[in-house]
This record gives C-alpha cells, sequence and structure tokens, in this order.
C-alpha cells in the first residue's frame, strides 16, 4: 500500500498523479485536519505529528510513504527516514529546474512561511540557484482557502492577486509552487500571469520518484486496488464534500484521533 500524509487537503495534488502513475496500487491519504495548516505550527508539533502519523501508516501496512506536504516535508523527513524502515519521499518546490530554465535570471517560490524559512530551502537554493535572483512569498491564506473549497471566490482571488500581482512587476519568468495546497489555484495564479510565466509543480516529479523506488525495492501491489481516506478531524463530511472538488470524485472519509 502506498501511503499519503499531508497536513490537510493540498496533498490530493500529489494523490492525483500518483493514482495515475501506479493505478493498480492501493493508497492510503491521511489529512492531519486537526493540526492544520502546520505552517504556523513549531518544528517539534510538526515533527511529533509526522511520526505519529508514519508510525500509524506502517500500521496499515505501508509499503511507502509519500510525504505530501512541503512543510512537514522540510521540519520532519530527517526524522522520519530515521524511525521508519520503509522508503519515504518528500516534496520539495522546484527550484532546481526553475532556477535552470530561467532566462532573466529571476524567479519566485512560493510557499509557506515555515518552508520558505526553513534550512531545506536555503539549502536549494545554495545548491542549485546560484546566479539566479529567488523572491521568497509566502501565500498568506491560500492553504485555508483551499481547505474551505473556495478555490475561485472573490476572497480567493483577492489573496492569489495580492501575492502574484506585485511578482509581474519583478521580471521573473519562473514560479516554483513550493505548497501542494496551491496547484489548486493554479488557474487563478494563470489568470494574472499569463504564458509569460512558467509554473512549476512537483506532483508528477513526485510520482515518477514513487514508481521507481518501488520497483527498486521488488515492491509488487499486493490486494485490491482500493483508496482509503481518513482525516484527523473528529467531522468527515467537510473532507468527504470535497473529494469530488479535488479529484473528480467521492470517497467515505474516516476519522482517526491520533491524540
Amino acid at each position: 500500500m502506498i501511503a499519503m500524509h499531508d497536513s490537510g487537503l493540498g496533498g490530493l495534488s500529489i494523490w492525483r498523479a500518483v493514482r495515475v502513475a501506479l493505478s493498480d496500487w492501493p493508497i492510503t491519504y491521511l489529512a492531519d485536519q486537526a493540526y492544520c495548516p502546520y505552517g504556523p505550527r513549531s518544528r517539534q508539533e510538526i515533527i511529533d505529528r509526522s511520526l505519529a502519523i508514519g508510525h500509524y501508516l506502517m500500521s496499515q501496512g505501508a509499503t511507502i510513504l509519500v510525504v505530501a506536504c512541503n512543510t512537514a516535508t522540510t521540519v520532519a523527513i530527517s526524522a522520519l527516514r530515521r524511525e521508519l524502515p520503509i522508503p519515504i519521499v518528500g516534496v520539495e518546490p522546484a527550484i532546481k529546474p526553475a532556477a535552470a530554465a530561467s532566462r532573466t535570471g529571476r524567479i519566485a517560490v512560493l510557499a509557506t512561511q515555515a518552508t520558505l524559512a526553513s534550512e531545506r530551502v536555503q539549502t536549494l537554493l545554495d545548491t542549485h540557484a546560484n546566479g539566479v535572483e529567488v523572491l521568497r512569498r509566502p501565500g498568506h491564506g491560500w492553504v485555508e482557502q483551499v481547505e474551505a473549497g473556495e478555490l475561485d471566490s472573490a476572497l480567493t482571488r483577492a489573496r492569489v492577486a495580492a501575492v502574484v500581482q506585485p511578482l509581474l512587476l519583478e521580471n521573473i519568468d519562473h514560479i516554483a509552487l513550493g505548497c501542494t495546497h496551491y496547484p489548486f489555484l493554479s488557474p487563478l495564479i494563470r489568470e494574472l500571469t499569463g504564458e509569460r510565466i512558467a509554473l512549476y509543480d512537483p506532483a508528477e516529479a513526485i510520482a515518477r520518484r514513487v514508481q521507481s523506488l518501488l520497483q527498486q525495492h521488488g515492491s509488487d501491489s499486493i490486494g485490491d486496488r482500493c483508496y482509503r481516506f481518513i482525516t484527523t478531524a473528529p467531522d468527515t463530511q467537510p473532507m468527504a464534500s470535497m473529494l469530488p472538488l479535488l479529484i473528480g470524485h467521492g470517497h467515505a472519509v474516516e476519522s482517526l484521533n491520533l491524540e
């Protein structure tokens, strides 16, 4: 079983790509909505939650774990790899390809404040963005708008415009989306940028990485192809009502108390 974990529903952008690439595999997706968003949380809170979720998903038969959350990846993936004896795939902003493809020498990274301030992102910048100016911008309120299912509301449009419109004056030619929630707002970003600014969404690259690791470890799909959706929120209805909007069809949602 492929296990996936995010603070909320943003990781469903990764889920969609993994389902296409590995259509015969069962996938369990766990949204830690009781603690969403992770961005304002302390490092230790994020590590503790990620470890608790990782151990739970292993107990459910996980063969591989996808940390489908940029903040959890930057903060907790080292701890997860120390503790869990299965392959773990994280999500990082696509700084390397964006910097390599830039013609203007200026790109932007959009992510949560916690991701932008992390040592991991600084390492990516130092390694892959030498000679390129990188503008780091948090998408204030974007996660909350996606979680609420407001992908095209007036408030969502205003919040997207507040971040993206100033970038249009900065001569950037690439934007790396550094939060798995943000691809759901790509249509609004595109309305503002047009085609002259490229958007980098890492979902397909993550799916290819999962596929490669499963092949390397000689893992084959076991059991029926089935999809489980779990939330740590006590009420499953909000997540259940969002699935048709975000992945195109509905599923039952289970509630899990990790306290």
